[in-house]
């Protein structure tokens, strides 16, 4: 009888023990996974347009792990929203709604797709491990999509701006350019020797020309006399 107690007094230890390492794994796992949430990177919701987030993983871990998108509700709920099924070697699809996930396991990258924001869709999200359901290992950063208002929300706005402040400096520099050309002073002609004819005179009728006219004149008055 003592040595059937001693026995079972060791298989209730032993299951004891066991049941306490399980737990404190568990509880391991969830303070990670608290400590990696800390980690969140802000997204512009755009109502309308679709949203593409890419996490990488560890190749050599979880290259053949399912993988999964969650929503983390304001109470903490982790809420599933779509999981991969297979574990292949080249591809891996899954697609639940508007949510698609795409695991590349060659280039050790999930790629996930949220198709039709809509308002209700602001919240935090993450790509995880899904090792068991009390097992997940948060990839990457989580995500949290906020409202945004203003110009933000229009498409292609960015660009526009860019593209407008480009025309209307380079239009600047142009008017600038011609201002400066068109109030530089231009150089004024010095009349004088070798200057060309001076104002009122006849071009090509010199000193020379006027010269020979006097000389003219004179001879008329020679023959009288």
């Amino acid at each position: 009888m003592d040595d059937d107690d001693g026995i079972t007094r060791f298989g209730v230890m032993r299951g004891i023990e066991g049941q306490e390492g399980k737990e404190e794994s568990v509880s391991r796992d969830c303070s990670g996974l608290q400590a990696e949430g800390e980690s969140e990177e802000q997204k512009c919701l755009q109502e309308g347009r679709n949203l593409t987030v890419t996490c990488p993983y560890n190749i050599n871990k979880y290259a053949f792990s399912l993988k999964a998108w969650q929503r983390v509700r304001s109470d903490g709920h982790l809420e599933t929203l779509v999981i991969t099924e297979t574990r292949n070697a080249d591809l891996n699809l899954a697609q639940a709604g508007r949510y698609l996930l795409e695991d590349y396991p060659t280039e050790a990258i999930i790629k996930v797709t949220m198709t039709g924001l809509q308002r209700g869709d602001a919240g935090l999200y993450q790509c995880v491990i899904h090792l068991t359901s009390q097992n997940l290992v948060i990839l990457h950063h989580r995500i949290r999509l906020v409202q945004c208002s203003g110009l933000l929300e229009l498409p292609g706005v960015p660009a526009l701006i860019f593209v407008t402040c480009g025309i209307i400096l380079n239009k600047g520099l142009v008017f600038s350019v011609l201002f400066v050309f068109l109030r530089k002073p231009r150089p004024q002609k010095v009349f004088g020797q070798g200057a060309g004819p001076a104002p009122g005179t006849v071009p090509g009728v010199g000193q020379d020309a006027g010269i020979d006219a006097k000389r003219a004149e004179r001879v008329p008055q020679d023959g009288r006399n």
